[in-house]
């Protein structure tokens, strides 16, 4: 199947100009800043309420390991410095001590599908360490034997001991943080990071027979170019990772303070932007890849291809995943869960996360209780983000209702988005357009009942 990708000369100025608002990201609905205190009994009660399903879809478990060698000035996680052992082996007593409390209420027998860790950098951790923190995950969840297993590496720390410490567990998908390739983009980011690393840890990987290689890539930072981002796409396409992750950089510094020396150091303006994205998209696409949602790309032959294609890809925190339906459980600070009908995150502040855990607490900061309209909206904005279409008609079949009366009013306000070309009505099937997958986020906003009609309250990063 030929995949066409816009040419930047494609998309109009004004357009752009009309559609370049703040906006959500959909890797939850509704969105994290509205999640707020909730009753710890309420939530619990809905994470019990999926043991003993007759058919359990089963269980993702992410954690969250927070530790970095030194910050970016991009990153928008939760994060620490360097801190020596002792400190990272109290922190591990801490993790097992959070697995031990969900235990308690998440039955330990539930499969587990999925395996993620993320942060801060896994790979900070010595090799024993990563033994210690995947063996106790091994003692008190049911991995199943074919769990897919993911990691985020950072190249710079990612010793040939350390990947096959993580091999050893059955690791098979690495997910290395490269950014860019360009020397002066790096340096602006803080980033001390060489091509040769991220060359390194790709060969010994595929010399231990794993082929299942992600990139991440960000586009929007100072310093980047046309002419840089050619020179980022010609290594990509020769390293040849079989998935990709095309993140727009998120600028809040009102969230991450540390972002705000960026902006001395010249963020590309909002058409450079677009030319960045949609040259590097065309070059994936021309280079065999496929792409996937709003912003990742992956080899036909990867997972993720076959996820879409089956209708069974997911949209989260961690991006695009395979496993629509399995209940993620989040552990670490700042993690967010998403179980059934419920959303739970984590206290972002390490003192607050760890008192909690020690006394016996889940360390959970904020939640939502999804209603029926909540999870209604959640999936159609799942199908529009991962297929870029949803049948209303089926929709309205899952929930036993008149999907299009339901969504009338909603559908009145695509009618300026239908008369852009970004998105197409059939019947009872919304169809985003190639120019409209630019701008998914908008077509997505339009069915959020939580969205703050007011532009100026806000508080994301900007939709293009």
């Amino acid at each position: 199947m030929k995949h066409r990708v816009l040419d930047p000369r494609d998309v109009d100025v004004g357009l752009r100009e009309k559609y370049d608002v703040r906006g959500p990201r959909y890797t939850s609905y509704p969105p994290a800043p509205h999640f707020a205190q909730q009753d710890a009994d309420a939530l619990t009660g809905r994470w019990q309420a999926r043991n003993g399903l007759a058919e359990d879809p089963g269980l993702s478990l992410y954690l969250h390991v927070p530790f970095c060698r030194s910050r970016c000035l991009f990153c928008g996680c939760h994060t620490l410095g360097r801190r020596p052992d002792e400190q990272v082996d109290a922190h591990l007593d801490q993790l097992e001590a959070e697995m031990a409390l969900v235990n308690g209420v998440v039955d330990p027998g539930r499969p587990v599908r999925q395996v993620h860790l993320g942060g801060g950098t896994p790979n900070f951790l010595s090799v024993s360490q990563i033994h210690r923190l995947l063996g106790a995950l091994e003692e008190r969840f049911d991995l199943q034997p074919d769990a897919e297993r993911s990691v985020e590496m950072e190249p710079r720390s990612a010793t040939p001991a350390k990947i096959d410490a993580f091999m050893e567990h059955g690791f098979e998908r690495f997910s290395l943080g490269v950014q860019d390739f360009d020397a002066t983009v790096l340096e602006a980011v803080r980033r001390d990071q060489a091509l040769v690393q991220v060359e390194e840890v790709v060969a010994h990987l595929r010399q231990r027979g794993c082929g299942e290689i992600n990139f991440d890539l960000i586009y929007g930072l100072p310093g980047q170019t046309v002419a840089s981002r050619d020179a980022t796409l010609d290594k990509v396409r020769a390293l040849r990772p079989t998935r990709i992750a095309l993140y727009s950089y998120a600028h809040v510094p009102w969230m991450q303070k540390h972002q705000r020396v960026l902006e001395d150091r010249g963020l590309p303006d909002p058409d450079l932007k677009v030319e960045l994205f949609v040259g590097l998209a065309r070059g994936l696409v021309d280079a065999g890849y496929v792409p996937v949602g709003m912003d990742h790309f992956a080899l036909p032959d990867d997972p993720l291809v076959a996820a879409l294609e089956a209708g069974t890809l997911r949209r989260t925190f961690m991006g695009y995943t395979t496993g629509r339906g399995l209940d993620t459980v989040g552990m670490g600070i700042s993690a967010i869960s998403w179980v059934g009908s419920s959303y739970t995150q984590n206290h972002k502040d390490m003192a607050h996360w760890r008192d909690a855990v020690l006394s016996g607490q889940l360390p959970w900061l904020r939640g939502f209780l999804l209603s029926e309209d909540d999870e209604l909206r959640r999936e159609l904005i799942l199908e529009l983000s991962c297929t870029m279409a949803c049948d209303l008609g089926a929709l309205g079949e899952r929930f036993a209702l008149d999907a299009l009366e339901y969504f009338a009013e909603e559908l009145a306000l695509l009618a300026p988005l239908e008369a852009d070309g970004l998105v197409e009505l059939a019947g009872a099937v919304i169809r985003v357009t190639e120019l409209g997958r630019l701008f998914v986020r908008n077509v997505c906003m339009v069915f959020d009942r939580y969205l703050e009609r007011d532009p100026a309250q806000r508080r994301y990063s900007r939709t293009v």
